[in-house]
């Protein structure tokens, strides 16, 4: 019987912790030949704390005018503390990659959307994290290589330092 009790603590604590510990983002800044400079994790309080930005778009996977809104990718490159990045990595949950390279955030403003029209994304509905770019303001912006890096589900930024 007290082995029974100790599983079903367990198993409730173990539960509850995995549904209070919100999907983590992991960013890193590596060379170009992949050695890791620095990493760093956040939760989406941390996330929450850089400075945000808001993105009001179409886009292929969502109806009608959505605010996105989240850091930019160059405020999150700022993280290096050294002259940045050529390009970044981004990672889904479910496996999914792209490469973005640094013009993009710099000339369009791109940001790491952690919120849909106010309220967190969950995962089911392409969060926590999506890779958002201005649309509607730049028309030259919905095509499919743009849309190839506006991965969702984001769980890792890799930075490759220059």
């Amino acid at each position: 019987m007290a082995l029974w009790a100790a599983v079903v603590v367990f198993g409730c604590v173990g539960g509850a912790l995995a549904q209070g510990s919100k999907y983590p983002l992991t960013v890193s800044f590596v060379t170009p030949s992949g050695e890791l400079l620095s990493e760093h994790t956040f939760d989406l309080a941390g996330i929450d704390a850089l400075p945000q930005s808001k993105i009001v778009t179409r886009t292929p996977w969502t109806h009608g005018v959505q605010a996105f809104t989240g850091p930019t990718l160059a405020a999150i490159a700022e993280l290096a503390k050294r002259p940045c990045c050529k390009e970044v990595r981004a990672y889904s949950l479910g496996d999914w990659s792209a490469t973005i390279p640094a013009t993009d955030w710099l000339r369009q403003g791109i940001i790491l959307a952690s919120r849909l029209n106010g309220a967190t994304m969950r995962v089911r509905d392409k969060g926590p994290y999506w890779i958002m770019y201005p649309i509607d303001g730049r028309r030259d912006l919905d095509t499919q290589m743009y849309q190839a890096r506006m991965i969702w589900q984001v769980k890792s930024l890799e930075f490759v330092v220059e």
